[in-house]
């Protein structure tokens, strides 16, 4: 398999030094098939190979953020945020939701395929040269690798670069040092990886945390606080720690276009803010939205200019994919993919308005909780059908185990409701019928798994940012 790869390696540098440009499909495909190639390497050997290119990361400011839930949301409030105060903004993120090019942007927007090509061939020259042999890079360190080229041929002031799978062992640690370290929400996911308790994840996402670092974290559960404090106290790492009552005075209220917001106060030690909105139904965004509000003092402490303005500006235009998010009239998806993340989703969808019925469309990976998160589902009394839908990915859950689930938590829960349940083998046959069958009045939800959102726009044929 390994001399497969060598080979297709030499034939696109072949035609790359012939002249010819690659089209961003056949990159796509190639990246696509690194995880049947490869396995995930240490720090030190990605540290060892970023050091070969030049050590890029040097050159940058890199904000790095960890955390189980509100990862990417708060990357993305705290670039509006940095973009509003007159800085260039790079994002690295994870998983993208319909195209790859969503993980690379620069100034709020994803990569042009064109520039996506241009890495992906720089960095296929530099593995080359390198003579990774039979140790080529993991899909995600492919993916890194490609984000520090880019920001290196494309500088901006800021890089926000999100871990891929906890922190101390993540690819992503490998740079060298970052201005501000941020840690979201700590919850259960990846246990096979990370560990099985609170404590022991919460010590993998404290691995990013470096020597007199500035850290802003969320303060929700005293067994990761005491981790993260700890190792922050070690490394002599100021902290800046967002506590839930920061966020004060929650309420919806429309937008000039009649689209419904939320409203909120923030009052910390450092500062308060009055009047702040977002641009979702999503109110657990607040958090997320805090905790970027508490990286922007921690920046400016260090003497990065940001106005309170700047704060408020940037929180409003900010939008974010596969959150609570509408993409079509009475038609909202989330990415919920653990206990922590569907408890938030099923608070939200019960909040928001519906004249007649509400329809889940739910699908996830077998290395989810997905049991847990069926029993979340039923309990909370709020869909009148269920349409569970294999996913297209080979991480899926299987229909004959989905369709077991959910009869056993059924058989289990005490449900006064009568819900009809649907199953199919594919999230388009799944969205043909619930698009048919839909009445007015009727609203529709899709959670369970970001691959889930990601299919749900493929089919419906609309982008991230559309």
């Amino acid at each position: 398999m390994m001399e497969e790869l060598k080979s297709s390696i030499n034939e696109l540098l072949t035609r790359l030094d012939a002249g010819e440009r690659l089209g961003f499909y056949e990159c796509d495909r190639f990246v696509d098939q690194i995880p049947a190639f490869t396995e995930k390497h240490s720090v030190e050997e990605t540290r060892k190979f970023l050091e070969f290119i030049g050590s890029p990361d040097r050159k940058m400011h890199i904000i790095h953020v960890a955390g189980t839930n509100g990862k990417g949301s708060v990357c993305n409030y705290l670039s509006e945020i940095l973009r509003q105060a007159g800085f260039s903004v790079g994002m690295f993120t994870s998983p993208h939701l319909v195209k790859v090019t969503e993980r690379f942007c620069i100034n709020g927007k994803p990569i042009e395929d064109s520039i996506f090509c241009e890495i992906f061939g720089d960095l296929l020259r530099k593995i080359k040269e390198y003579n990774y042999d039979d140790d080529f890079p993991s899909y995600f360190e492919f993916l890194f690798f490609m984000a520090m080229l880019l920001y290196e041929k494309y500088p901006v002031d800021y890089l926000v670069l999100e871990t891929g799978l906890g922190g101390r062992l993540d690819a992503t640690n490998s740079i060298h040092q970052p201005v501000l370290d941020v840690i979201t929400e700590i919850g259960m996911d990846h246990m096979q990886y990370l560990g099985n308790t609170i404590s022991r994840i919460a010590g993998e996402k404290a691995g990013i945390i470096r020597s007199n670092t500035p850290l802003v974290f969320c303060n929700r559960r005293d067994e990761s606080t005491e981790v993260i404090e700890k190792r922050a106290e070690e490394l002599s790492a100021k902290v800046y720690k967002v506590e839930p009552d920061y966020v004060k005075d929650i309420k919806t209220a429309p937008d000039d276009a009649g689209n419904i917001c939320i409203d909120f106060s923030y009052e910390s030690q450092y500062d308060k803010y009055c009047g702040l909105r977002l641009q979702t139904v999503a109110k657990f965004q607040t958090e997320n939205a805090a905790i970027a509000i508490m990286c922007a003092r921690a920046l400016r402490d260090i003497g990065v200019n940001i106005a309170d303005e700047d704060i408020s500006y940037g929180l409003k235009r900010a939008k974010w994919g596969g959150r609570m998010e509408l993409i079509l009239p009475g038609f909202y998806v989330d990415g919920a993919h653990n206990v922590d993340g569907m408890e938030a989703f099923l608070e939200c969808a019960g909040e928001v308005p519906c004249e007649k019925k509400r329809t889940l469309l739910f699908g996830a990976v077998a290395d989810k909780q997905y049991h847990l998160m069926i029993r979340q589902i039923l309990e909370s009394g709020i869909f009148d059908a269920v349409c569970v839908s294999v996913l297209e990915t080979g991480r899926s859950v299987s229909e004959s185990q989905l369709r077991a689930a959910f009869e056993s938590e059924m058989r289990n829960a005490n449900i006064e409701r009568d819900i009809r349940f649907s199953y199919y083998t594919s999230v388009r046959d799944a969205l043909m019928d619930i698009i048919t069958e839909r009445g007015a009045g009727d609203v529709v939800f899709a959670a369970g798994s970001l691959y889930l959102v990601g299919q749900v726009r493929e089919t419906l044929g609309i982008l991230p940012g559309h």
